[in-house]
């Protein structure tokens, strides 16, 4: 049964994605990655193997809004889309109007609201939509190169918001994990499965080889 504090969140009339062809995807990410790398925290979309991983503890049956942090060219977008109820709202938040943009031409899904707006502003971002509770974050943000207020600013919202079942998953690249790397390029080495640890009582990871770079997945739950 559906809660009714929920229902205004929900599409009346959904339809599976029509994912029109990627184009210039890459050049697009390459693109706004070269402009803003401390942000985008990559020179590649994630690739398919990242995102099952970030997806797959993720009950899509049970599920009946998804929010996506850092939706990019919609590289994980459509993998979510692919596993979606036809019930199921997914809202992917970018604060890249060019990639908002993007996303909106290239898929068509009832299911799906691209939103322009900053991750840490999620709370009132989800409030003008009616939205209270969500059944999973999934988030691409690079939290290594964030300042801690803002990544904390975030993270509090994002735990907040999901439901007593619900979880978030977020990757980190594995030489961010580097202490030694950092401190030559002049970042502070951060421990992201620590501060994950701060919000959340259980962090499990999982490495993903097959992308580029190679990252760890972590599956966070309240």
């Amino acid at each position: 049964m559906l809660n009714p504090s929920r229902i205004d969140a929900l599409p009346h009339s959904p339809r599976h994605p029509r994912i029109v062809a990627p184009g210039s995807d890459c050049a697009l990410f390459l693109a706004q990655s070269v402009r803003s790398l401390p942000v985008t925290a990559s020179l590649f979309p994630s690739s398919r193997f990242l995102a099952a991983a970030l997806l797959r503890q993720i009950d899509f049956s049970s599920a009946f809004v998804i929010v996506e942090l850092g939706i990019g060219t919609g590289a994980v977008t459509r993998q979510i889309l692919r596993r979606l109820g036809p019930r199921t709202a997914l809202y992917g938040v970018d604060l890249n109007p060019h990639f908002v943009t993007h996303v909106r031409h290239r898929i068509r899904d009832s299911r799906f609201f691209p939103i322009l707006g900053r991750a840490e502003c999620l709370t009132s971002l989800l409030r003008e939509r009616g939205i209270r509770r969500v059944d999973a974050i999934v988030s691409s943000l690079g939290l290594t190169s964030m300042a801690p207020d803002l990544r904390s600013k975030i993270l509090r919202q994002a735990a907040e918001h999901l439901g007593p079942d619900g979880l978030l998953t977020q990757y980190q690249y594995l030489h961010a994990g580097s202490s030694r790397l950092l401190s030559s390029l002049g970042i502070r080495p951060f421990a992201e499965k620590e501060f994950l640890g701060r919000y959340f009582r259980q962090v499990s990871s999982e490495r993903v080889l097959w992308n580029v770079p190679p990252a760890t997945v972590y599956t966070c739950r309240l």
